[in-house]
């Protein structure tokens, strides 16, 4: 059992223990998940599944999300599961939200909200955060190709759809736009609803993949590591270098196009493994035992 699966996480229960349930409905230990959904969030959750964990570091795409915000209150983590540390009387109109939009789009520098996964010194942000502790998180660079207000929900509560790159934190867009607006502002539901090109059509709910899985038929919802994986440039090599590549050893790859690049390492019929052109040689960097 070797692949991914697209889950739809369900709402208020972390992502780990989407993979908790899944080892038990899957009776299997090697598996994992990438773009982890905060708790309070549903929709897709991408899940590798015994040797695909292994490319869970390739899997780098652009995520898709409806969302919703309040505006007038400002969460200290950003969202509707924190305590209100701020309000304000001021809502902000639909055309005032469009007119500020636009400051999202393209390349963006956003501070992720101190209750996130971010490493600080080897400490996850959220435990400082939940000690008090005084701390400062460094921007990152993101990339948002399209974010728009869709519609008014109430008289401060409005509904949104965001594209954009891996490592984007939609709480912090909520909270900037707040500020930007001369309010504050927090999410109130999120949803994730595409991964590249895997979207809702793709995913499958846990209970209805735990019925699958007692009659047999759960490899029909598995994605293979090649499908996943497919922005990747491939290589198909050869029995000698097949041999090579599964030993761990470098060889001869002359290509300009592919310079300091991953590459899928392949035979006619089977996955070998993930590959880096470096100086003229490729060399192993993931072999997979499929």
């Amino acid at each position: 059992m070797n692949g991914w699966i697209f889950v739809d996480k369900p709402k208020n229960i972390t992502s780990f223990q989407v993979i908790y349930r899944l080892r038990k409905i899957l009776n299997i230990k090697k598996i994992g998940h990438a773009g982890t959904l905060d708790p309070f969030a549903t929709g897709v959750l991408a899940v590798a599944v015994g040797e695909a964990t292994k490319s869970i570091h390739y899997f780098k795409k652009n995520k898709s999300y409806n969302f919703r915000v309040v505006f007038g209150e400002l969460k200290d983590t950003d969202d509707v599961t924190g305590k209100t540390i701020k309000s304000s009387s001021v809502i902000p109109t639909k055309p005032e939200i469009d007119r500020c939009l636009k400051n999202f789009l393209g390349k963006h520098s956003q501070i992720p909200p101190k209750y996130s996964a971010i490493k600080l010194n080897g400490t996850r942000a959220y435990k400082l955060a939940r000690k008090n502790h005084d701390f400062t998180i460094k921007p990152r660079t993101v990339y948002i190709s399209n974010l728009e207000c869709i519609n008014s929900l109430n008289e401060n509560e409005y509904s949104f759809r965001l594209d954009c790159s891996t490592g984007t934190y939609v709480r912090a867009i909520a909270r900037d736009l707040g500020i930007m607006l001369g309010t504050f502002a927090y999410v109130n539901e999120l949803r994730r609803t595409k991964i590249g090109k895997f979207d809702e059509k793709d995913i499958i709910l846990l209970d209805k993949l735990e019925e699958l899985v007692h009659i047999g038929e759960h490899f029909e919802v598995m994605h293979s590591i090649r499908d996943v994986l497919d922005d990747i440039p491939a290589v198909t090599v050869n029995n000698e270098l097949r041999h090579k590549f599964l030993n761990g050893l470098s060889f001869e790859y002359v290509n300009k196009k592919y310079q300091n690049e991953f590459l899928l390492v392949q035979t006619r019929s089977k996955l070998l493994g993930i590959g880096k052109a470096i100086k003229g040689k490729i060399k192993p960097i993931r072999v997979f035992n499929l």
